[in-house]
């Protein structure tokens, strides 16, 4: 049974199941302070609290719904703006300039911007994640079909195909591993904006837990939740990865 699972993903298990036992043993020891870094058990044990509280459930879902709303939107307008950016010349002249200034600003400078605009609620937040998410998409995205080799364009333009047929046959199929990856780390910048959305603003969600126990310095809720964001980030991050690379395997090694 042991044999059939992938090598990388035993790596995976063996290596977490290390850093627990020895994280575990360090504080039962005393070779670290617990006040500052609590245990696995402990962790695993508010947790638990805090799902039977039903705390838990209805501020991840608050959380789950702000983020899904806002990718959702940054994948419907991302891709297509990035794509028709890498097609035209004259589009990508005048939206990159800005494009790349969002990109690099931090979204800390963006929030209180978009709180004013949009007020403290959900709606600031699904804000917060498209802006991050579809500025990486797009990007992504005009990068695959500017990547596209030219001469798979001019062997379609000798067969006659006109603007519409070159998109949908050549720069579209081409440029999908690219955008695939540019949905990946989309996601990945979309569950940061949304957590540091709701620690600094927010009336619900996960990151306003992790905000109130982080001031009331309660170690072992503030871990579990922290912990609980970044599995979630890896795991949508990987469910997009192995997307990609059905999208990616027609280009061989």
């Amino acid at each position: 049974m042991i044999a059939r699972i992938p090598v990388q993903a035993r790596i995976v298990v063996t290596s977490v199941i290390v850093v627990l036992v020895g994280w575990q043993l360090a504080g039962q020891s005393g070779l670290v302070d617990t006040k500052f870094t609590s245990t696995p058990t402990a962790i695993a044990q508010a947790g638990w609290e805090l799902a039977l509280s039903g705390e838990l459930w209805s501020n991840a879902q608050i959380t789950l719904l702000e983020f899904v709303a806002g990718f959702v939107l940054a994948v419907v307008v991302g891709v297509p703006l990035g794509m028709l950016m890498g097609w035209r010349l004259r589009l990508r002249q005048t939206l990159e300039p800005a494009l790349v200034a969002l990109y690099v600003t931090p979204s800390l400078a963006l929030l209180p911007l978009i709180v004013l605009a949009l007020g403290i609620g959900p709606a600031a937040k699904i804000a917060m994640v498209f802006i991050e998410a579809a500025i990486t998409i797009a990007v992504n995205a005009m990068a695959g079909i500017r990547e596209t080799d030219p001469r798979l364009v001019r062997a379609a333009r000798s067969f006659c195909a006109n603007d519409f047929a070159v998109f949908r046959k050549v720069l579209f199929p081409s440029a999908m591993p690219t955008i695939m990856a540019g949905l990946r780390l989309g996601a990945g910048r979309g569950v940061i904006a949304v957590i540091v959305a709701e620690l600094y603003g927010g009336t619900q969600g996960i990151g306003l837990q992790i905000s109130s126990y982080g001031q009331s310095f309660v170690i072992a809720p503030l871990l579990f939740l922290t912990l609980l964001v970044a599995v979630f980030g890896y795991c949508v991050t990987t469910l997009l990865r192995v997307t990609e690379r059905r999208f990616s395997s027609w280009k061989g090694a």
